[in-house]
């Protein structure tokens, strides 16, 4: 039973490389930060090929005393670099998804659009797929400027003033709510549960930032006084516009937004965020765990009651297989 399956360029290696294989590490990040796979291989014998860079790399991970395989996206090799002695063949490939084409500056304008709209266009021109609920593609902009501005960095910017997350899998372009633990279509990502004896060592980090500002304040140009004015966001989540920024406990937004609609958009956003960072959990898995995923839900127990309480957010999941077996850590933020 292999503890993974792997098919490069459509050819299943999995053989060839479970006998050459000296580590084999996997990144599943969230958001739009590309998962990256990264092979060691032995080439004593000098016979391996080195990979072509371009070359599709498919991976799947096995389940734990299972063996059940499970899949976890194509990836593009990037780099490939032969080193000695010992002799060895290191294959770096990054998630197939993240194509050069959305780091492309280009420049437009859009007006009176929605969210579902602009995403639209955005996976079109990159052969992508769509999956948005209803509620956040009704989100509506009165005016957005790209000017040589990637793709990329356009969805980033937008989600972050709503409070949204951007990823692309398996050629789809997924935008949501941030930290709401479903798909973009809106089914449940499930709870994942992980006890204490599930892990080998763990690491908890309060930041309590939450108590670092009483409110957000997010400013706009009004355009019929032509006067900067500001919104406020408390910590109860109530909305109100100041005549004047707060000098004390407040998180301020410098960049001025182009309306009322959009600095009040910012305000709640940053506030939120603010909220889910107060606390970092991460946890190292004495036996692998292919079946957790960026951005999906877990509940711990057994660790402390502080601890225990929370309700996590996965942010990163790193995969390692080497001769000591095969090992799973995973990071995690404070949900809402």
């Amino acid at each position: 039973m292999h503890l993974f399956a792997i098919e490069i360029a459509g050819i299943d290696q999995t053989i060839e490389i479970s006998r050459r294989l000296v580590s084999l590490s996997m990144m599943d990040k969230r958001g739009l930060e590309s998962d990256e796979l990264t092979l060691t291989l032995d080439d004593t014998d000098g016979r391996m090929p080195l990979p072509t860079e371009g070359n599709a790399i498919q991976l799947w991970l096995g389940m734990p005393y299972s063996g059940e395989l499970v899949y976890k996206g194509e990836f593009t090799i990037d780099e490939a670099e032969h080193s000695g002695t010992p002799d060895q063949i290191q294959i770096r490939a990054k998630a197939a998804d993240m194509k050069s084409t959305l780091k492309a500056k280009r420049s437009q304008s859009y007006h009176d659009i929605t969210l579902n709209d602009i995403a639209g266009k955005v996976a079109a021109r990159h052969s992508l797929t769509l999956s948005i609920d209803d509620t956040t593609a009704a989100i509506t902009f009165e005016h957005v400027d790209q000017t040589r501005e990637s793709d990329l960095n356009l969805l980033t910017r937008l989600a972050k003033q709503n409070d949204l997350s951007v990823s692309i899998k398996n050629a789809h372009l997924i935008i949501k709510p941030t930290a709401n633990g479903k798909t973009a279509s809106g089914q449940d990502l499930g709870e994942i549960s992980i006890t204490r004896a599930s892990g080998d060592s763990h690491r908890y980090r309060r930041a309590d930032r939450t108590s670092d500002y009483d409110e957000t304040i997010a400013s706009y140009r009004d355009r019929k006084t032509a006067k900067i004015k500001h919104i406020k966001v408390d910590a109860s989540g109530t909305v109100s516009e100041v005549d004047t920024l707060p000098e004390d406990k407040s998180s301020v937004i410098t960049k001025v937004a182009k309306n009322k609609s959009e600095a009040t958009k910012a305000a709640k956003a940053k506030a939120k965020q603010q909220d889910r960072q107060v606390a970092e959990f991460e946890l190292q898995f004495a036996v692998g765990r292919p079946d957790i995923i960026a951005e999906a839900t877990v509940k711990v127990s057994g660790f402390r009651d502080y601890i225990d309480a929370h309700d996590w957010m996965v942010m990163e999941v790193s995969h390692d297989l080497s001769g000591s077996g095969y090992q799973s850590r995973v990071k995690c933020e404070a949900g809402l």
